[in-house]
């Protein structure tokens, strides 16, 4: 359907980058190419991923094998702005709270004490420190991204950064592995473990940046890991983590350094990875079909725009669309063996 939009450009990195992504309003929730009703809308532009599936990738194995409690969906799209194409895009919900999208208690300015300020919040962890409201908790910048900057109240704000310091103590406390006193009295250790598997398993070094990693906290519940976002560059290559070729990329990211020194945690992740790992297996299937969906797509895409052009990042950025392909399902491929092996060794 055609309506009016608001559209303007989006983005740290990306933004600097030649082929701009963008963020797209309507002017009132509508379900866009099939997917849940909302106003806002991200066009990813995926610039310097030669196999323009990497974003895709993330999202699949978040909705197909994850049970993170929401991650968005991408859909491939060709952008036609003012007359012009600009090239394959991924179509994909921008991360907000909303009930179709991170679904937690929506808080108003009067929720400031008792179970009303305890939430919901959404967190994000970025090094790019851009946020109106952000501090750092043991050298890990956080930021808080709902409720607004303008809605937000002074007792909300003092509730969930003394709430992080609680659960950071408790991490790094003597009695860390302790249930009742320990971190799982503050964060939902399921979701750090899939939330961890997805970042390790594409050896995406983003999580110990940390850049793009989003929490949230529901009113009355613990810190839930998610959801993923901004799998664009750095994803399975052993160009930007040479570590991935035969060891754990983020066994020391952020808290996961000091969870992982419980082996009731590490062990708590090889069962879940062990369980995943039929639905893993399948992914180098997903990834061939999306190469095949997207060939016509990525020779015009790269016909107008060049990854090379900016430097080398994913180390494929000369290569030629279907030898990326190949690539990215090599190094996957060699990360369902690697990820295991390397994690039983982890603190042995």
């Amino acid at each position: 359907p055609q309506m009016n939009c608001q559209m303007r450009g989006r983005g740290n990195t990306t933004w600097s980058w030649p082929k701009k992504p963008y963020l797209i309003k309507l002017p009132e929730k509508t379900s866009v190419l099939g997917l849940p009703k909302h106003k806002r809308w991200v066009l990813l532009a995926n610039f310097m991923d030669r196999t323009l599936q990497r974003n895709l990738l993330a999202m699949e194995i978040g909705n197909k094998i994850t049970n993170l409690a929401w991650s968005p969906h991408g859909i491939p799209v060709e952008l036609i702005l003012n007359g012009v194409h600009q090239g394959q895009y991924v179509l994909t919900e921008q991360v907000r709270v909303d009930k179709n999208r991170v679904n937690i208690t929506e808080m108003n300015n009067k929720d400031n004490e008792g179970e009303a300020v305890t939430g919901g919040y959404l967190l994000e962890l970025d090094f790019h420190w851009d946020n109106a409201i952000q501090w750092k908790d043991h050298n890990i910048p956080f930021a808080v991204k709902y409720p607004d900057e303008d809605d937000i109240t002074q007792a909300q704000i003092d509730y969930i950064k003394n709430y992080i310091a609680e659960a950071s103590n408790a991490i790094y406390g003597s009695d860390f592995r302790d249930p009742e006193k320990g971190y799982a009295a503050y964060i939902d250790v399921d979701s750090f473990v899939d939330y961890w598997i997805v970042y390790e398993m594409l050896g995406y070094h983003e999580l110990a940046n940390p850049g793009s990693v989003y929490f949230h906290k529901d009113r009355g519940g613990k810190i839930v890991a998610g959801p993923i976002w901004d799998f664009d560059y750095g994803v399975l290559s052993y160009n930007t983590s040479p570590q991935a070729k035969t060891g754990l990329v983020l066994g020391r990211a952020i808290w996961y350094a000091r969870l992982f020194e419980d082996k009731a945690f590490k062990q708590k992740v090889l069962d879940r990875i062990d369980e995943m790992m039929p639905q893993l297996r399948e992914i180098p299937t997903f990834m061939a079909q999306t190469e095949d969906f997207l060939q016509k797509s990525a020779i015009v895409n790269f016909s107008l725009w060049n990854p090379a052009d900016d430097g080398i990042i994913n180390g494929d950025e000369t290569l030629t669309y279907g030898a990326a392909c190949e690539r990215l399902r090599t190094i996957y491929k060699e990360r369902l063996e690697v990820v295991p092996a390397a994690l039983k060794k982890f603190h042995e």
